[in-house]
């Protein structure tokens, strides 16, 4: 049905909401919010999908970005539907007529100044046609002129009364379906006066919620009546992107209102034909039930319901896992994923001069899959790889996003000349000066997204406050201990909050799982610690000597304290002598645990040490940094007294020397190897994986016990395919 992966597995999704025969059927439908943060993709996606259901000969479908239309009402929207629904003529199918919904619309075109029996009798002769229309409601004369003939489909924009109608009736039909279906309808359901009242609501300051509720009831009693009358293979489709906007959120939270009135009221109403998609980049209100993603709910407060991801949703899901509440059960949140080896592959293909196939492990790992990300980077290795400068790189679909902020205002301090050009302001003077090339890492981090925080899908523009506390918490794997570090000068649920909303948490390593950054945020924000500096040094160094802090004093951790004080340990390892002396800390501590506990453990613990973050210069080769950094450090401490956390006794083993200095120096270059490996900055194409194996594999030599399992996870590295 798609073009793309994501989009493929969107559409099983809602074909399976739309399809009557095999599908729900007249059953009730879910409202899905397809969740994600800025530049994963939510717009491209429900392009795609309203191309395929504009290729359908019985799908109904509107698509209206909020976005555009950030002040528009939700009778607005209604009538936009209704107009497309009834816009619709298949020989095979009965024509849909919405009375209700055009009654209400003309309702609300009154003037809310008249009393109650002036207002009627307008509304009696506006619907007759009796007599002229006022200028304040000039369009409403369309309706009538154009009763006989087809309105064309035009675009969302303004007053839609009049471009919603495609001959709902002719002649005394009209009066017939808007009085004795129209009326009746809003007499059982409001006070006698409820057309004035609701005319009057309508113009209300605060957009009257309850007057927005009543129209979205009025267009699914229409929309059930008219699939109710003869058979239909598919329900009606509404496609509603950037939905947390204004005009979105009100829409949404007027739809359910109206699916939780009907569903509650007296006799059988019968489910509604209407499924509506939207997506937002920032978490909605959705009740109780639902958790935002990276939420840590306490344990007394029962098993988190995070919402589901797209591959595992389905109208099935939904019906098992939805609220119990009248309101909140309608709602279903599903999270987009970011793209998967097999989707870089093919967007690889498809690039211009693409990249070599070895590539794609390093763009999927640089970038964790995020969408926007991908495909700038993409375009910057295809560029490259072409022998193109970085002013040539640009596509002209950077260049249309740059004329587009300028468009809509940008900071003039931040779009220095350096950043339109491609450079980064933070590069080396040296570097720039002796031409070095930087490599794939620095190029691709430069233009993304193209290329500085101004530019319109750079995920910075979510956090309009100082970035000092985001970047501090970034050393952090998640953001509790980040709290309990001190590295949050703020409230710690003001800046989850923040996160949270912006869809950029998600659950952190370990059982407890407490929130984390998102892995590409997190890069963006690792980059910004590098440069930081405060009147005690550097930002990274402050950082990591705090959370090494904390996991020193911490008796309640569920993890080994000491490997996660290494963990920190190792992400201030540098070329000085100092940052070497914590490179033989950190395999001292690894070697001396080797044969003294389980090997298992030991591997836990040293792929756990070895995922720390770096600040290593990427303007080296990894052979050059390994030389480096395997040479033994001069005697003495290179930091000045009273940085580094006390060490506790309790933390250590005896140490296993039938190794001695041999294996110990195995340790240090397997550390080392790992380190390389596990950041796609250091290693792009995973060069260090065969020195990981090999020197697994020699350290079995040393085991006395456990040495298959040092052998399997040797293999576990020669198994993995980095071309596809």
């Amino acid at each position: 049905m798609a073009n793309s992966e994501l989009a493929v597995t969107c559409g099983r999704l809602i074909n399976e909401c739309l399809d009557r025969e095999d599908g729900p059927g007249g059953g009730e439908l879910p409202v899905i919010v397809l969740f994600g943060p800025r530049g994963s993709g939510k717009t491209t996606l429900l392009k795609e999908v309203a191309e395929n259901a504009a290729a359908s000969f019985s799908l109904p479908f509107v698509h209206i970005d909020c976005a555009e239309h950030p002040d528009m009402k939700v009778g607005e929207i209604t009538a936009q539907i209704a107009r497309r629904v009834m816009g619709h003529r298949w020989r095979q199918f009965a024509p849909v007529k919405l009375p209700r919904v055009v009654l209400g619309n003309l309702a609300l075109s009154l003037d809310p100044g008249l009393r109650q029996e002036e207002a009627e009798q307008e509304l009696y002769e506006l619907i007759r046609g009796r007599r002229g229309i006022p200028d304040s409601s000039r369009t409403l004369q369309e309706i009538f002129n154009l009763l006989g003939g087809s309105v064309p489909v035009l675009p969302v924009a303004g007053p839609l009364i009049a471009t919603m109608i495609d001959r709902i009736a002719r002649g005394r039909r009209l009066v017939d379906l808007l009085e004795r279906k129209g009326m009746a309808w809003y007499r059982d359901r409001l006070d006698p006066g409820g057309l004035t009242d609701l005319a009057r609501s309508g113009a209300a300051e605060d957009g009257s919620p309850a007057a927005a509720q009543i129209i979205c009831e009025a267009l699914l009693e229409d929309l059930r009546e008219g699939w109710s009358r003869k058979w239909r293979p598919r329900n009606c489709l509404v496609l509603l992107d950037n939905s947390d906007s204004p005009s979105g959120r009100e829409f949404l939270r007027a739809l359910v209102a109206a699916k939780a009135h009907r569903a509650a009221a007296p006799g059988p109403a019968g489910g509604d034909p209407l499924l509506v998609v939207a997506t937002s980049r920032s978490w909605q209100d959705l009740g109780h039930h639902w958790d935002r993603p990276g939420t840590l709910k306490p344990p007394e407060d029962g098993a988190a319901r995070h919402p589901r991801r797209l591959r595992q949703a389905g109208h099935g899901d939904w019906l098992a896992n939805r609220a119990d509440g009248r309101r909140d059960r309608w709602w279903y949140p599903v999270l987009l994923p970011g793209l998967s080896r097999t989707e870089v592959t093919r967007m690889r293909g498809a690039t211009r001069g693409r990249p070599g196939r070895a590539h794609t492990g390093f763009v999927h790992a640089l970038t964790g899959g995020h969408p926007l990300a991908v495909t700038h980077l993409l375009e910057a290795m295809a560029a490259r790889e072409r022998g193109e400068s970085r002013d040539s790189a640009r596509t002209g679909r950077e260049a249309r996003e740059s004329r587009a902020v300028r468009e809509h205002g940008q900071d003039p301090h931040e779009n220095t000349d350096e950043q339109e050009h491609g450079q980064d302001p933070h590069e080396s003077a040296d570097a720039r000066e002796r031409g070095q090339d930087t490599g794939w890492t620095e190029q691709g981090l430069r233009a993304l997204p193209a290329l500085g925080r101004a530019h319109a899908q750079h995920p910075f523009r979510d956090f309009p406050h100082d970035l000092e506390d985001l970047v501090a918490c970034s050393a952090a794997t998640n953001l509790a201990d980040a709290d309990d570090a001190g590295l949050l000068s703020r409230p710690w649920r003001s800046a989850v909050d923040e996160l949270g909303d912006q869809m950029w948490l998600v659950p952190g390593p370990g059982q407890e799982g407490a929130p984390a950054i998102h892995p590409w945020l997190r890069r963006l924000l690792l980059r910004e610690l590098e440069r930081r500096h405060r009147r005690d040094g550097p930002l990274w160094d402050i950082a990591h000597q705090r959370l090494q802090a904390l996991y020193t004093s911490r008796e309640d951790l569920p993890r080994d304290r000491l490997s996660m004080v290494m963990h920190h340990r190792l992400a201030r390892v540098d070329l000085t002598a100092a940052g070497r002396r914590h490179l033989r800390e950190v395999a001292a501590l690894l070697d001396g645990r080797f044969n003294r506990i389980d090997m298992a453990a030991w591997i836990r613990q040293y792929n756990w040490i070895t995922s720390a973050p770096n600040r290593l210069p990427v303007t080296m080769s990894p052979d050059d940094l390994y030389g480096r950094l395997i040479q033994e450090p001069p005697d003495g401490r290179g930091d000045h007294a009273g940085q580094e956390p006390p060490e506790d006794p309790r933390d250590h083993l005896s140490p296993d020397r039938t190794g001695g200095a041999e294996r110990l120096a195995l340790v240090r270059s397997v550390v080392v190897d790992r380190w390389f490996l596990s950041d796609p900055g250091v290693d792009p194409l995973r060069g260090r994986r065969r020195s990981v194996a090999d020197g697994l594999r020699l350290l079995a030599r040393y085991a006395t016990s456990g040495r298959t399992i040092l052998v399997n996870e040797a293999h576990r590295y020669d198994r993995e395919d980095d071309d596809e």
